[in-house]
């Protein structure tokens, strides 16, 4: 991502103003973490931890990847109570997970709340490489994305999702709804690894 959108991000996060910060984990993610069993998460853009404290409860090691200072200092407040080697929490660029050596390696359950549909489409085809580097055989991509709109740059489309992400990762479900929160049509996508 660009050192602009970092610094935006940073200012939201300063000034308080963070309306994707529900403080809830979806229930797509809830019925999901129902469903499995525990094993290794990734939660890509993890801001404040919400997502990463649900994981933890439920059983997995779990780590969190942010590029904002503030937010990874909520989240760590928000899982201090679990132990240190169950969850790591690390300041890095989701598009560039590589960088990273203290990442588990690979992973059962990749998550991404909304992290993913801010990148450009030119960081989008290294961002899925990323994503199916680092998914295990057998593994579960969990990904939230809201529509493009004319007013905004943040947007994937599903069309968009199935070109950069099928050549590595098989889309299994789709559930489209709409983000009140920003007035936009959205969707959920399970992806799995190809064979």
């Amino acid at each position: 991502m660009t050192d602009d959108r970092q610094a935006m991000f940073s200012q939201r996060y300063a000034s308080g103003e963070t309306p994707w910060d529900s403080g809830i984990t979806p229930p797509e993610i809830m019925e999901l973490l129902a469903e499995l069993p525990p094993g290794r998460a990734l939660d890509l853009g993890c801001g404040t931890g919400t997502t990463l404290r649900e994981l933890l409860r439920h059983g997995w090691q779990a780590d969190g990847v942010d590029f904002v200072d503030q937010a990874l200092e909520l989240a760590r407040a928000k899982v201090g109570e679990f132990p240190g080697d169950a969850c790591g929490l690390f300041q890095c660029d989701v598009t560039r997970l590589d960088d990273n050596p203290e990442l588990r390696g690979e992973y059962d359950l990749i998550i991404d709340i909304g992290c993913g549909h801010c990148i450009g489409a030119e960081q989008m085809p290294s961002y899925a490489r990323s994503i199916a580097a680092r998914l295990a055989a057998g593994g579960v991509f969990m990904l939230y994305a809201s529509h493009p709109r004319p007013e905004s740059t943040v947007g994937w489309s599903p069309k968009q999702v199935e070109r950069v992400f099928g050549a590595k990762l098989e889309l299994r479900w789709e559930q489209r709804g709409d983000d009140i929160a920003i007035g936009a049509p959205s969707s959920w996508y399970r992806l799995g690894k190809r064979a």
